[in-house]
């Protein structure tokens, strides 16, 4: 795809493709996908001492039946499906795989959709921080899913700083999107559900 004048595509690959410089937090937190690259990342950034603890997300994709028939079916699926049950269990076994401790992660297995995630972490930090308040998460999560990731999770933690701190996957990165019509499409959407997912009542509702 040849493009003379790409300002505005640059734009869209500016706002989409949010990225931080890592800092020490309180937590790291891994929106849940069957994506091994996203345990790999988290456990990274936890063996570098960016964050005593690991939040990690997911059941599987309310589209599927079972985590393995997400990795069945969905293409951009990455690893092997390690007979686990959901997407937060497949993320821990590829952490202690990496030599992070089991103490240091924390599970949460019934999300099935991205504000799932956002939702039911925020009552995970009510129970498990609530003598030790979280005030500052690393959100791990994938590059192409970053801006939307981050507006989903500010919606429900709203007094908690994030620093976005995401890893490549499916070859999808700022400088490659436009590449081929797939991942030219996959951003697109992603640009369009930005709009579409909280345009309505969700960034304003009171949980």
């Amino acid at each position: 795809m040849k493009i003379a004048n790409k300002r505005s595509f640059d734009d869209i690959g500016d706002f989409i493709f949010v990225s931080d410089e890592p800092v020490k937090a309180d937590l790291i937190l891994i929106p849940g996908a069957p994506i091994k690259e996203l345990g790999l990342h988290g456990a990274k950034l936890y063996n570098e001492g960016y964050a005593p603890k690991i939040l990690a997300t997911g059941k599987y994709y309310f589209k599927y039946e079972s985590l393995q028939d997400e990795f069945e079916k969905f293409s951009a699926s990455s690893g092997d499906w390690l007979g686990q049950e959901t997407e937060a269990d497949y993320l821990k076994t590829l952490m202690l795989g990496e030599g992070v401790p089991e103490e240091a992660m924390i599970l949460e297995r019934e999300s099935m959709s991205t504000f799932e995630n956002a939702i039911n972490a925020k009552k995970v930090l009510e129970t498990e921080f609530k003598d030790n308040p979280v005030k500052h998460i690393i959100l791990c999560c994938q590059a192409f899913h970053a801006r939307r990731a981050l507006m989903t999770f500010q919606s429900e933690l709203r007094d908690i700083k994030i620093t976005v701190c995401p890893v490549v996957t499916r070859g999808i990165s700022r400088e490659t999107w436009m590449n081929d019509q797939k991942s030219y499409n996959l951003i697109l959407g992603e640009l369009s559900k930005c709009g579409d997912y909280f345009k309505q009542d969700r960034m304003y509702e009171i949980r």
